[in-house]
């Protein structure tokens, strides 16, 4: 089996339908799913590739009611969960499929396209040529001028963080070893099939506070549930955000040509 679908699929096991199965600061995650919903729209059909556990899918379902979402992943036991919350939640409005995307079978299994497609973290659990792949799996799944929510991390704000880490004594972050972050000219790569709409920074405050401010008073043993972390969250949805170039994970907006 697969050691990164291995680790997911015991991900599920332990943490079932929370955040903890897909995310190791749940604090951080909220981020994610508050920025969605202001990016999907009522009436449209959208599917998240590598949904996980569906806790970010079946949120924007409970928000965005008139649409209609599909979640796929690659580990069963991430499925198993989100069907089952779905279930108990009664969200009709949302439907989860085991699928792998290094498998070629993500284009064939609907019969439609999608207004939008999500990748959050996605891409950076494929390695070399199989990023540039399944991007390709995602033009081909969308609609004409079709918008693609490309949530990934990337590898530059993060040195930034390491240097300044560094400069107080803290630890450097380092990547997993079954993740694989993107450099900054991978949107470059992708011209041939989006246009570049924009490019939302939303996590460098909070990430420039979790990891730098948090880290060091707490002498490199920080909690992810401080209160210094959740002040941060409370600032960004304010729309306080004065600083950028700081959070490896970015969100850009891509339309299909």
């Amino acid at each position: 089996m697969d050691n990164s679908k291995d680790f997911w699929n015991q991900q599920a096991e332990k943490f079932s339908a929370g955040v903890g199965a897909v995310n190791f600061d749940p604090v951080g995650d909220e981020l994610a799913p508050w920025l969605l919903e202001k990016l999907i729209g009522d009436n449209e059909v959208v599917c998240d590739m590598g949904c996980g556990n569906g806790h970010t899918l079946l949120y924007l379902a409970s928000k965005k009611k008139k649409s209609i979402f599909y979640g796929v992943d690659f580990a069963e036991n991430m499925i198993k969960v989100a069907n089952e919350t779905k279930e108990k939640e009664g969200r009709s409005n949302a439907h989860f499929f085991v699928c792998d995307v290094k498998s070629k079978a993500v284009p064939g299994l609907f019969d439609f396209r999608f207004d939008k497609i999500i990748t959050k973290r996605l891409l950076i659990n494929l390695k070399g040529e199989s990023k540039y792949e399944a991007i390709k799996d995602v033009h081909a799944m969308l609609k004409d001028n079709g918008t693609y929510i490309m949530m990934e991390c990337f590898l530059e704000p993060l040195q930034r963080i390491n240097d300044i880490r560094g400069k107080l004594g803290l630890d450097e972050i380092k990547v997993k070893e079954f993740n694989e972050y993107l450099s900054s000219d991978f949107l470059e790569r992708v011209k041939d099939l989006f246009r570049l709409e924009k490019i939302i920074d939303h996590e460098s405050l909070y990430y420039f506070i979790s990891r730098v401010f948090n880290a060091s008073l707490s002498n490199g043993n920080p909690d992810y549930h401080a209160p210094i972390n959740k002040l941060a969250v409370e600032l960004v949805k304010m729309g306080i955000t004065p600083m950028s170039g700081y959070s490896p994970e970015v969100t850009a907006l891509l339309k299909k040509w």
